[in-house]
């Protein structure tokens, strides 16, 4: 059986209640007037005085006044709908919409903005308004198309445009299928709608936090450019062999090999190389704590999709080449270079469970681990058994990064605080089972990273003990 979660339900209900173009202030203002003349008809109705004829006719007059008032703005707003839309038909009015770069934003309040060219008019004081819609029917804001483009040398406009802001809070892809273009008349009775097709992917940026400061040395060995503090070995004794040359030393040769096929080999002696190439940087999304995928766990990704680019940007202040492989396969982006990849690659990440970290991290090639405390502490010391005591380790505490409901500081008690989209979840997190299992392995971890140094425990941003 199918279940349908509330989120998505308030989602797919906002969504089609902008296509009914019937407004609930129609509604009920037809219910409030037929109520207050069905009361004063009870009141007053056998009364054949002179005042309840008075107000009898007053009442028609009001009635018929509200009516034609009604009748005249629904047909201003359908007759500027209906032309818009044979416009769109015949191919004479075009729509253009910018969201945020084109390519990429910051994750919160993004703008953008839509131009309408052709001949469009607007209902007699109504606007015309403008939403994105993305996949998974999600709106954006409205956007009010009101400011006018003039047409060179003439004094009537050649288009018109609208900018807003819309909130896009989790950090990842963002596919615009088509644009809800909403006729709304006067009295804001009705918004008839029309949907013009539009193609746009987006991803947006985690956030950036305060800078800091890490040391990293590179570890990998692919060719000589940086030397570095400790010689790092490189291939050689029992592992590769090659065949005997005059000059060779007669005691590398493998006797063993030649009594089984008569070939004189001989080992390759292994050699410390004092340099190294690139700078790989490990950060694993294994989710081995959540059953599913839900409000909670997209937060939390949010949170650590946070810490990763700052510790990425962290470490390539060190002038290194800093590579990050990847524990996933993610969709391409059209038009995304290199240098790009890294960032893109943590912005439309998710958690997994297939590949845990022990088969992620290479340990003879990372110089900069990080891991988020949804993995579970058994996994965490497979790694450190491995792991040489140079590579620095971070784990990225969870449990709170979803702030509790009764932290507030002193300036909320005289200032408003600015509300954040997830702060509907901080009473639910609060008795999540999710979270007790995040404490009770975070305490686990605490104690294990205390066995080794160059390890921490992350909060929100530095690093502790």
């Amino acid at each position: 059986m199918r279940t349908v979660s509330l989120s998505s339900f308030i989602k797919t209900s906002s969504y089609w209640s902008k296509r009914v173009g019937v407004r609930w202030q129609l509604l009920l203002s037809v219910v409030f007037l037929w109520l207050a003349s069905m009361w004063l008809r009870n009141e007053y109705g056998q009364d054949d005085s002179n005042l309840w004829l008075v107000m009898n006719q007053f009442i028609l007059l009001v009635q018929w006044t509200v009516i034609l008032l009604f009748i005249f703005s629904l047909l201003t707003a359908l007759i500027t709908w209906a032309f818009f839309i044979q416009g769109v038909k015949n191919k004479r009015i075009t729509l253009q919409a910018k969201f945020g770069d084109g390519k990429k934003a910051q994750a919160g309040w993004v703008p953008f903005s839509v131009l309408i060219q052709g001949n469009v008019l607007r209902p007699l004081l109504g606007t015309i308004q403008a939403r994105l819609v993305f996949s998974g029917k999600r709106l954006s804001d409205r956007v009010i198309l009101d400011v006018n483009v003039p047409r060179p040398r003439y004094w009537w406009r050649q288009a018109i445009r609208g900018n807003g802001q819309t909130l896009l809070h989790d950090r990842g892809i963002y596919d615009i299928e088509h644009v809800l273009i909403s006729y709304e008349d006067m009295l804001g009775l009705v918004s008839l709608p029309c949907t013009i097709p539009f193609n746009q992917q987006l991803y947006t940026l985690p956030r950036v936090q305060e800078p800091q400061k890490i040391t990293a040395q590179p570890n990998a060995t692919e060719e000589q450019k940086y030397r570095i503090d400790i010689s790092k070995r490189v291939e050689g004794e029992h592992v590769n062999y090659k065949e005997f040359e005059t000059g060779d030393n007669i005691h590398r040769i493998v006797w063993k090999i030649y009594a089984k096929s008569g070939q004189l080999v001989v080992r390759i002696p292994e050699t410390k190389d004092p340099y190294a190439s690139h700078l790989y940087f490990y950060a694993s999304f294994f989710d081995g704590l959540a059953a599913q995928e839900g409000a909670f766990e997209t937060e939390l990704l949010n949170v650590y999709k946070d810490h990763v680019r700052n510790l990425l940007e962290a470490l390539q202040r060190n002038g290194y080449d800093v590579r990050m492989p990847y524990d996933q396969e993610v969709p391409r982006l059209a038009d995304t270079g290199d240098k790009e990849g890294a960032l893109y690659q943590i912005s439309v990440a998710s958690w997994q469970k297939q590949q845990p970290p022990a088969a992620f991290v290479n340990v003879n090639k990372a110089a900069f681990v990080c891991l988020p405390s949804l993995v579970q502490v058994n996994e965490i010391e497979t790694i450190l058994k491995n792991l040489p005591a140079s590579v620095p380790l971070v784990v990225v505490k969870l449990s709170d990064a979803i702030p509790s409901p009764f932290q507030f500081t002193l300036k909320d008690i005289f200032f408003k605080k600015e509300q954040q989209p997830a702060d509907p979840l901080r009473k639910p997190w609060l008795l999540s089972s999710l979270r007790r299992d995040l404490q009770k392995n975070e305490k686990e971890i605490a104690a294990l990273l205390k066995q080794r140094d160059n390890s921490w425990l992350t909060r929100t941003i530095g690093f502790e003990k």
